[in-house]
């Protein structure tokens, strides 16, 4: 059982690398970048560098000591709409569609925000990202903030919940992409 610790902003290809991996197949990375090919070789590196550079500016990446799993959480939305610099102009459109519904739904803050909670294929379904998101919200727990995400999938909708997340309002979905429900997690 690998022990969960910050990753180090040096680590950032590594852990770029485990998102990539565990986010190669998921159906919402799927609608935002359609070429897999692509996503794998340019748009998923360049969105998750960018988003990993203000997980470690802002907030935290945690991942597991052996490298399998990490998770981005980032404060409160701040507004910050800067482009991804290496995505297509069709890449760019369908991220700001998305972005967009999502910035609607995240409730006020302060609160952690939990952005791709990843595993690597593999590793899955072994409790590993459980375990990873306890990490994180043990702290935000501590530091009597709550918590947001959002599930991309039943199983992930289900982890969630036994970790005490409850629906904050219904699922959405960006035109012609696949269902999202927002959630939110009280300071234990």
């Amino acid at each position: 059982m690998s022990e969960v610790r910050a990753a180090d902003p040096s680590e950032v290809d590594a852990v770029a690398g485990i998102l990539v991996e565990a986010f190669q197949d998921d159906p919402v990375s799927r609608w935002v970048f359609p070429d897999a090919e692509r996503r794998r070789a340019v748009s998923h590196p360049a969105f998750f560098g960018a988003l990993l550079g203000a997980g470690f500016a802002t907030g935290h990446v945690d991942v597991t000591a052996d490298l399998t799993a990490a998770v981005i959480w980032l404060p409160a939305s701040e507004g910050d709409d800067e482009p991804v610099v290496g995505l297509d102009r069709a890449e760019a459109d369908r991220l700001g569609v998305l972005l967009g519904l999502m910035a609607g739904l995240e409730p006020p803050g302060p609160l952690w925000h939990a952005q791709f909670v990843g595993v690597r294929p593999g590793h899955q379904g072994r409790g590993i990202g459980g375990r990873l998101l306890r990490h994180g919200l043990d702290r935000a727990d501590a530091e009597g903030v709550p918590t947001y995400l959002k599930a991309g999938s039943p199983d992930s909708t289900r982890l969630y919940r036994r970790l005490g997340f409850r629906d904050h309002g219904p699922a959405f979905r960006p035109p012609g992409g696949p269902p999202m429900q927002p959630m939110r997690r009280a300071p234990a």
